[in-house]
C-alpha cells in the first residue's frame, strides 16, 4: 500500500514522528517527490491506516502547540538557567 501525503499538509517532523511509532505496528518505507511524502506499509489494513491517521493528527497538533508556546517555553528555560547560574555564583 502506498500512501501519498501532500507536503504542504504535513511537515517532515510530523511524518517522521508518526512513522517512528508505526514501527511497532508494521514495516514502512518513506520516500518523497517534490510535492508529496510517499509512504508504503507492509502489511496494510484498516487498523494500520487508522493508527497512522491518529498519529498524524496527534503530531500535527503537537507541532501547532509547539509553535504557539515556543517563546514562552524559551523564556521559562532562560529564567531557570539564569536562576541556577545566579545560585552557583554566590
Amino acid at each position: 500500500m502506498l500512501k501519498k501525503l501532500d507536503k504542504t499538509m504535513y511537515s517532515e517532523w510530523v511524518i517522521r514522528n508518526s512513522l517512528y511509532w508505526m514501527s511497532a505496528v508494521t514495516r514502512w518505507k518513506l520516500d518523497e517527490d517534490n510535492e508529496h511524502w510517499l509512504i508504503s506499509f507492509e502489511p496494510f489494513n484498516d487498523e494500520i491506516e487508522f493508527e497512522f491517521e491518529r498519529l498524524l493528527n496527534d503530531y500535527k497538533l503537537r507541532e501547532k502547540l509547539q509553535a504557539h508556546t515556543g517563546q514562552v517555553r524559551a523564556s521559562i528555560i532562560d529564567n531557570v538557567l539564569r536562576s541556577i547560574d545566579s545560585r552557583l555564583s554566590q
